[in-house]
């Protein structure tokens, strides 16, 4: 193959994931404020656990309702772990943007190991007006990916919190908000705008 259909090859490929990240960084906005709602509804139903589990019905005239307190809890429980169940879901639209990014950078990854052969090194550092370098676009492509594993992964750690341990449930909307508040989101948007060019040549 020459080096100028190599160069087509791998550059459809890379406009091709920059597409897919575009895509997915569309979800990933979208579901991620949905997330802190859900989590605010999760810490108050830990505070009215914690507050069911501390007071002494026995002492107050609601003792001659000896079943209210259990049941009482028991609504409360559910309504956790309905909340945990929607979490899941948003968790999940999360994971499917991180496999999808990963997935498209291991094929650009794999086309461009296919045409290697056929590049010389100085087509693959030179970049024009219209289009980066094709080594910056690759690097730039794992960053997004870093970018999305780390951040799925640190909101999955985060949530496998103990149901039974209510003072950290208690605490996860700040714990997620400091993890949006070291996060980087102009790092996509920024990307794709570097390629906004490269990709409006095809």
């Amino acid at each position: 193959m020459s080096e100028k259909a190599a160069l087509v090859a791998i550059h459809q490929s890379l406009r091709k994931s920059f597409q897919v990240v575009e895509q997915q960084q569309e979800t990933w906005t979208n579901t991620l404020p949905g997330c802190s709602p859900l989590l605010d509804s999760l810490s108050n139903v830990a505070e009215q656990l914690q507050a069911c589990e501390k007071v002494m019905l026995e002492n107050t005239p609601l003792a001659q309702y000896p079943d209210l307190q259990p049941r009482l809890r028991h609504k409360l429980v559910s309504a956790m772990e309905l909340i945990l169940e929607k979490l899941t879901e948003k968790m999940s639209d999360l994971q499917k943007v991180r496999d999808s990014v990963s997935h498209q950078v291991w094929a650009v990854f794999q086309v461009y190991e296919q045409q290697a052969g056929a590049l010389g090194v100085q087509a693959c550092l030179e970049g024009t007006a219209v289009h980066p370098s094709i080594a910056d676009m690759l690097e730039w492509l794992q960053d997004i990916e870093n970018h999305y594993r780390c951040e799925y992964l640190r909101r999955k750690l985060l949530l496998q919190v103990r149901e039974d341990n209510l003072s950290a449930i208690r605490e996860l909307p700040q714990s997620w908000q400091a993890l949006t508040d070291r996060s980087q989101p102009d790092l996509v948007p920024d990307t794709l705008l570097k390629v906004s060019f490269f990709r409006e040549a095809e």
